[in-house]
């Protein structure tokens, strides 16, 4: 893999590749009682494409903005693939925190929407090769669809999946708990209060877009639901598509141990773990290695050896 595929000032072009490949976009509803938001976008390299990559960004992102799936579209758009972008409600940042919003924007709903993401995907992608690129809370939401499908008997029907900082630890939620009670002058609150208190994540990739802040609104209770949940090793054991975990050695919010604990406890060939080791959260933002990124969608495609 060579890097000039990935110049460092991609960015400049792949406005005017976007336009270029873009085919429709979809916004639809969760299937809950609130009706939450989600956005789907297609871009076509080519009706005779290699295949298909699904991007899904994590909590406080999208794919507009985010470095990591920038930098898979532009990669994707070059090789002749074609690329579904599926953006939630957590993507749509907001300038005024509301409480009556954040009490939409609970992972439950968010998971319901990216099932519903997902299965509208799937219709476009029967019988051609597709590959999830998940990153974060996304991750999370993928595994609880796949286990939730494997309970009902229910086939895996996308190709492979490749899931960057997967898990987003307890320990890192205790941290955000301690900051927000401090930031908000919380303290003096009961536990249920605080957890019912409205906030506003911001991502710094947001000041690509604006030119003031802008918000993803949820209550705190929000990671308290998120650390209730069970990964499933033996539902996991069943999934029967290629699946590598990634992880970053300098990974606060998703460390690697949590990420290796997980792998240890499956019997299933079909996983592979990938550690990149001077990477944080965000992977490619900190250390540029264009390389190491494609390489691993590549190893998911490795049948198809014309790709270059």
């Amino acid at each position: 893999m060579k890097r000039s595929l990935i110049p460092f000032d991609f960015e400049k072009e792949l406005p005017e590749m976007k336009q270029n490949h873009y085919k429709w976009s979809l916004d639809y509803k969760s299937k809950t009682k609130t009706g939450t938001m989600g956005h789907i976008t297609f871009y076509e390299s080519s009706p005779q494409s290699h295949g298909n990559l699904i991007l899904l960004p994590g909590l406080a992102s999208n794919t507009s903005i985010e470095p990591l799936m920038k930098t898979v579209m532009y990669w994707s758009l070059k090789s002749n693939f074609n690329v579904y972008c599926i953006d939630t409600f957590l993507g749509d940042f907001v300038e005024k925190v509301t409480k009556k919003t954040a009490k939409k924007n609970t992972y439950k709903n968010f998971t319901k929407l990216l099932d519903t993401g997902l299965e509208l995907v799937e219709q476009q992608c029967l019988g051609q090769w597709s590959c999830l690129i998940s990153h974060s809370l996304s991750g999370s939401g993928i595994t609880d669809i796949f286990n939730e499908r494997i309970k009902n008997n229910q086939k895996l029907r996308f190709s492979a999946a490749i899931m960057f900082a997967p898990y987003v630890s307890k320990d890192w939620h205790e941290c955000l708990l301690q900051f927000f009670r401090k930031r908000y002058n919380l303290e003096h609150l009961s536990e249920e209060k605080t957890l019912n208190h409205a906030i506003g994540l911001m991502s710094p990739h947001t000041f690509s877009m604006y030119s003031k802040p802008h918000y993803i609104p949820i209550l705190i209770n929000f990671y308290k639901t998120l650390d209730d949940n069970e990964l499933i090793p033996d539902l996991m054991n069943q999934w029967n598509i290629p699946v590598t975990f990634v992880v970053g050695g300098k990974d606060k919010k998703s460390p690697p141990e949590t990420i290796y604990n997980l792998y240890k406890n499956l019997n299933n060939n079909n996983f592979k773990i990938v550690e990149f080791t001077g990477s944080k959260h965000s992977f490619i933002d900190q250390h540029k290695d264009y390389s190491a990124i494609i390489k691993l969608i590549k190893t998911q495609r490795i049948k198809q050896k014309h790709i270059k």
